[in-house]
């Protein structure tokens, strides 16, 4: 049973870490309350001006705080330790959660109703980080007022880690992350966002070339019933690669007579044979022999040798298969992209023309804007005419990468000072 003599003890001054462990309850029930009546936080809602005004009255918040800690204890105690490390340990578990839990694509709803598939739009997250954020802004205030050269590393660290924590939640309203389909035929300037509405850019790029790059085709094996690959879990496979003559596929031995890496197939009296064709469609064609090592002693290695043509299709032809038995067939897996590139023409509204190459991982920036290499049409594969492109613009990533900084270089200054007093104190 709770009674006043327990609440005494608990708000005792001056207030201990279980205070400070109880408020931050306080504010995980009222983020849960809110999320359950309001919903979440909205945050495209907040976009410029509307965030630069929250985050002024954010400061004057903050500044208010410590100009009138003296008149209320509550305000005292939060700038001191007490309140910050339950604050972090809060924090800190809700960030775990959030990297465990698969989270749904900015701009979606949440896929439950206490918003943990979207926690940083979540109120019982907001409320925690703007609880650490207030601490952190409290915390530079008091010792900015008895400011000595020996603070900078922490007010640097402390003010990077607000930074980083302010722009990255109140910018994330002013980031737009779109994607276009860009082709041959004319230049794109409209795109589409994560809820499928048009967007018109400031920027139209036109598809010039596009090239993929393949890994070496790969043999298997399939169960001529089943469809399926031999084993089925963990299926034998054969990588033909330029040094490849010959090699073991399960209870096979697989010899590469011929390889054609462009072919398009051709008759010959009643039998399908390929020939080299450098058009759009064509496909890798391996002409190969198989021999089971099951074979019955004493026949000769003709009368068991299969062979024939394998191929694994493309967009304009179909696949090729070679049959070795009643029950199992060679195929030639679909091939695997090591690298694709497209080559677009960018024109702004700054008459900048630009043709470059925009491949994965590799993005190349205009005018504030990101572009990325997104996919492509995969039912063409290398042949594709069309390269779907994402193009993110988030005009708060600048001072993100800011606080990051300061963090990094105020903790590394924070370290040295550490060793520096304890040598001096020896």
């Amino acid at each position: 049973m709770w009674n006043y003599k327990d609440s005494e003890v608990l708000w005792n001054k001056p207030w201990k870490i279980k205070e400070g462990f109880v408020i931050c309850l306080g504010l995980l029930i009222v983020g849960t309350a809110l999320q359950l009546s309001v919903g979440s936080v909205t945050w495209h809602a907040f976009g410029f001006p509307i965030n630069m005004w929250m985050l002024v009255s954010l400061i004057i918040i903050i500044v208010a705080i410590y100009l009138l800690e003296n008149k209320l204890y509550a305000f005292r105690f939060f700038r001191t330790y007490t309140a910050a490390v339950p604050a972090l340990i809060i924090a800190s578990v809700l960030t775990v959660c959030m990297g465990l839990i698969k989270q749904v694509p900015d701009g979606m709803e949440n896929s439950d109703r206490m918003g943990m598939t979207n926690m940083i739009s979540s109120w019982p997250f907001v409320l925690t980080y703007l609880y650490v954020v207030i601490i952190l802004g409290l915390t530079v205030c008091n010792r900015l007022r008895n400011f000595h050269l020996r603070d900078i590393p922490f007010v640097v660290n402390h003010l990077g880690l607000f930074l980083f924590i302010v722009a990255a939640t109140l910018g994330s309203a002013d980031m737009q992350k779109l994607t276009m389909n860009v082709s041959r035929d004319v230049p794109e300037w409209r795109a589409v966002d994560v809820s499928g509405n048009m967007v018109e850019l400031p920027i139209a790029i036109q598809l010039m070339d596009f090239t993929i790059d393949e890994y070496p085709p790969k043999l298997i094996l399939i169960n001529n019933h089943s469809g399926k690959e031999i084993p089925e879990k963990r299926p034998y496979s054969l990588l033909i690669d330029d040094k490849f003559s010959i090699g073991k596929l399960g209870d096979w031995t697989v010899t590469l007579k011929k390889k054609i890496e462009d072919s398009a197939p051709a008759m010959k009296k009643d039998t399908t044979y390929y020939m080299p064709w450098k058009s759009t469609g064509a496909m890798c064609a391996l002409l190969v022999s198989a021999c089971s090592d099951k074979a019955i002693v004493g026949l000769n290695r003709k009368d068991v040798e299969k062979q024939g043509w394998v191929t694994c299709g493309s967009y304009l032809f179909p696949y090729q298969s070679l049959a070795l038995d009643d029950s199992v067939s060679l195929v030639m897996a679909d091939r695997e992209p090591q690298r694709f590139v497209s080559r677009v023409q960018i024109l702004s509204k700054k008459d900048e023309n630009v043709v470059t190459d925009i491949e994965v991982n590799k993005p190349f920036t205009i005018d504030g804007w990101k572009i990325y290499q997104l996919n492509y049409d995969t039912s063409r594969g290398k042949w594709s005419e069309i390269s779907e492109l994402e193009l993110v613009k988030d005009p708060w990533l600048p001072v993100v990468y800011a606080g990051i900084f300061m963090l990094a270089i105020g903790a590394i200054c924070m370290i040295f000072t550490a060793n520096k007093r304890k040598e001096d104190n020896i």
